[in-house]
């Protein structure tokens, strides 16, 4: 006889176990590419939207010109001790338009390519940039996102922020001293390294391949006619040559403070790493090693959310009035626990600034230069 169910449950049953292997597929393993957290954003979130994108410009445009007004108020009142304020406002401004700016150098802002590059230039124009020497050197800094194989001498090997390795710096510093010491000013003075980036990579018109240097040079020549036109129309405004220095070059150094801030704190954390070509992929350098600084809401809607950056690279297609979904839906997935992020904070920022100089590879981590040099 069977049994009733009572006996059949005081029979012991015997399982296979399950093969090892078996279970290891069981678990997540990382991704090396990053097809999955592509695909778990909205595809309609990787396309322009011409109405979302012209708000975006009429705010950015507005703001600036509100900025500018206000320091053309303060200048013919003789409001000197309020010029600082000017400066700090249109500083601010410039770094929203150029926010729409790097959009369209990403050709993800509007559909239409020749007016992404046309508005691109405007953009551009009161930060300084040439439009085309940002597009193509910018966008190879996505594709080598924390490599420390890096070519500091190929303009299309850009990877912002990335830091020597001790033996580098060692080296540099026993060699090239002078080299060194402005290595040092560049992680205790990041706007002097943002400053000083751009002009050894868009300075140079031989740095780029044939092709590119003929649109460089179109860039050159609308950036410096379109700032002498600015520099002019500021003078018969206002009778004063000074006003050329209140009206751009002030917010243009107010501009390399809030670029070095986004850029440095992007690529600059004691949570993430940096890797050699064969332990280096996609997924390391984008998702893990990019890092979210959340600003108050006021500043992360001036600046077009752009302190939301893994999106951002995790597709370029990714325009800057769409970063916020898409966040909120890769945060979703599941690959948010590799996602890193944190609130503003002075504290944090003071402890990057105070340790993270150069990378030690035997202990896959930041160290200061007190530590390298005891």
């Amino acid at each position: 006889m069977i049994g009733t169910p009572e006996d059949l449950c005081m029979i012991p049953i015997l399982e296979k176990p399950t093969p090892i292997s078996e279970i290891e597929t069981k678990e997540r393993r990382e991704p090396v590419n990053l097809t999955g957290p592509v695909k778990s954003i909205r595809p309609e979130l990787y396309r322009p939207n011409a109405k979302k994108a012209i708000l975006f410009m009429m705010v950015g445009i507005v703001f600036h010109s509100l900025s500018l007004g206000l320091l053309y108020f303060f200048i013919q009142n003789d409001y000197t001790y309020l010029l600082p304020l000017g400066w700090i406002l249109a500083g601010t401004s410039v770094t929203s338009l150029f926010v729409l700016g790097h959009d369209c150098a990403h050709a993800s802002f509007l559909k239409n390519n020749r007016i992404n590059d046309t508005l691109g230039h405007f953009f551009f124009l009161f930060s300084f940039y040439p439009y085309y020497g940002w597009k193509f050197s910018h966008n190879a800094h996505h594709a080598h996102t924390n490599n420390l194989d890096s070519n500091d001498k190929d303009v299309y090997y850009d990877n912002a922020w990335l830091p020597f390795t001790v033996n580098q710096y060692l080296i540099l510093r026993k060699k090239l001293p002078i080299r060194a010491a402005i290595y040092r000013w560049t992680r205790y003075l990041p706007p002097f390294g943002s400053l000083l980036h751009n002009l050894i990579n868009h300075a140079y018109p031989g740095k780029y391949i044939a092709t590119h240097r003929k649109k460089l040079y179109l860039s050159y020549i609308v950036l410096f006619s379109g700032l002498a036109v600015l520099f002019v129309s500021a003078y018969l405004l206002t009778g004063k040559l000074s006003s050329i220095f209140h009206f751009f070059i002030a917010p243009g150094i107010v501009f390399q403070f809030w670029m070095s801030y986004y850029t440095y704190l992007h690529h600059t954390s004691d949570e993430i790493h940096f890797y050699r070509s064969e332990d280096w992929n996609p997924y390391k350098g984008q998702i893990h090693s990019t890092y979210n600084f959340l600003n108050p809401k006021i500043i992360s809607f001036l600046h077009f959310h752009i302190d939301i950056h893994t999106p951002h690279h995790l597709s370029t297609a990714i325009p800057c009035y769409h970063l916020k979904e898409a966040y909120r839906e890769l945060l979703k997935s599941e690959y948010a626990n590799d996602v890193k992020e944190g609130k503003f904070s002075i504290s944090y920022i003071y402890k990057q600034w105070k340790q993270c100089h150069v990378w030690d590879e035997k202990e896959n981590r930041y160290k200061s230069f007190r530590e390298v040099h005891a």
